[in-house]
C-alpha cells in the first residue's frame, strides 16, 4: 500500500472505475477537473446520482490499494467512514489525479520542481485575498498549497514563506525556487521561478496575480521587477 496525494484541485470518489456518466461527469475528470462546470451541468436528477460517493480537495492524502487500467482504488484517510472502513472513505479515482511521489525519495531541487508543476495544475484559477480554493487563490497560498502536496510544509504566508527558505543570488535561481518581493521593506508577493534567468535577465515566473486577478505564468513586468528583492530555495 502506498500513499499518493490529491493534484487535481476537486477530485470527485467515484463508486467504481465505470462510475462516471459519459459526457455528463466528463468535467469532474482529469488532472484539471472543473468541479464549477460539473455541478453547473448537472439537473435534479443528475446531482443524485449514487455513483459519487465524496470529493477530495487538492492536497489531501489517500492510500492506494490497487490501480487498474488508469484507475486506483484508494481510501480517503482524511475522511473518517467507520461504517465503510476504518481507516477512511474508500472508493476509485482517475490516477491522472494523484501524485504518488513521496518527498522523502527526493531531493530538495527535486521536490521544489514538482512544486512548481503541482502549482501549474492552478492555472487559470482567480485571484482571491486569502484565498485557498480552486475558486480563489492568492499567491501565498498557491505556494502553500504547491508545497503541501508533496508532504512539505511551507509557511502560509509570503514574509514567513521568505524566512523559511535559504537566499540564493540573483542570476542563480533554478526552476522551482522562489522569487519575493517587497515594498516598503515588507515581503508582500510571491511567485515561482519557471526559467533560469536569460542573458538579458528575463525572468518568469509563475504566480496568483493581484492585478490580473488569475494564475499565471508570465515574464517579469517592469513594475514587477521594480519590488523584486531576491530569491529563496526550499532547503533539506
Amino acid at each position: 500500500m502506498r500513499i499518493a496525494t490529491v493534484t487535481a484541485t476537486v477530485a470527485t470518489l467515484w463508486s467504481r472505475p465505470d462510475a462516471p456518466r459519459p459526457g455528463i461527469d466528463a468535467a469532474a475528470l482529469g488532472p484539471r477537473s472543473d468541479a464549477r462546470s460539473w455541478v453547473a451541468g448537472l439537473d435534479d436528477t443528475g446531482r443524485m446520482y449514487t455513483g459519487v460517493l465524496t470529493q477530495l480537495l487538492h492536497g489531501e492524502q489517500v492510500l492506494i490499494e490497487e490501480v487498474r487500467d488508469g484507475w486506483a482504488r484508494v481510501v480517503a484517510i482524511e475522511q473518517p467512514a467507520a461504517k465503510l472502513d476504518p481507516r477512511g472513505y474508500p472508493g476509485w479515482l482517475p490516477l491522472d489525479q494523484l501524485s504518488m511521489r513521496e518527498s522523502g525519495d527526493a531531493g530538495p531541487a527535486e521536490v521544489a520542481v514538482a512544486a512548481l508543476e503541482a502549482a501549474r495544475a492552478w492555472r487559470g484559477v482567480p485571484y482571491v485575498w486569502g484565498g485557498l480554493t480552486p475558486y480563489g487563490i492568492d499567491c501565498s497560498g498557491l505556494v502553500h498549497l504547491a508545497f503541501r502536496q508533496l508532504g512539505v510544509t511551507m509557511p502560509r504566508d509570503a514574509d514567513d514563506q521568505h524566512a523559511a527558505t535559504t537566499n540564493v543570488p540573483l542570476g542563480t535561481e533554478r526552476p522551482g525556487d522562489l522569487y519575493f518581493f517587497a515594498l516598503n521593506g515588507r515581503i508582500h508577493h510571491v511567485g515561482f521561478v519557471t526559467t533560469p534567468p536569460t542573458p538579458d535577465t528575463r525572468r518568469h515566473m509563475l504566480h496568483a496575480c493581484g492585478d490580473a486577478f488569475i494564475v499565471v505564468e508570465e515574464p517579469l513586468r517592469p513594475t514587477r521587477l521594480a519590488t523584486l528583492v531576491g530569491a529563496g530555495r526550499l532547503t533539506p
